[in-house]
């Protein structure tokens, strides 16, 4: 009986391996913050054409996305893009 004890002692190390990966910083997360910041851009040229209230609102928090995953200049241009939609859909759709 002793002896299958220590048998079982013998197994009651920890092995497990972790999770997560190894982190690489090879430069993929710049590729996908410029998609996402070419997205905003695109979604703000967008709202001066068709639904301006609804696309400009979009591109301005995909903007904003952009901006805290450091794309900040296509962020900044989505963001101001889409504003200045709003604001002129505003001012000339009562007028016509």
């Amino acid at each position: 009986m002793d002896r299958k004890r220590n048998n079982l002692d013998d197994y009651r190390e920890e092995t497990g391996a972790e999770i997560s990966g190894d982190i690489d910083s090879n430069g993929d997360d710049t590729n996908a913050n410029a998609t996402l910041g070419w997205i905003a851009v695109v979604l703000s040229a967008i709202s001066f054409f068709w639904l301006p209230i609804l696309m400009g609102a979009s591109g301005i928090i995909v903007g904003i996305f952009a901006r805290t995953r450091n794309a900040e200049v296509l962020g900044n241009i989505a963001i101001i893009a889409g504003a200045v939609s709003i604001i002129l859909s505003l001012f000339i759709n009562p007028f016509t």
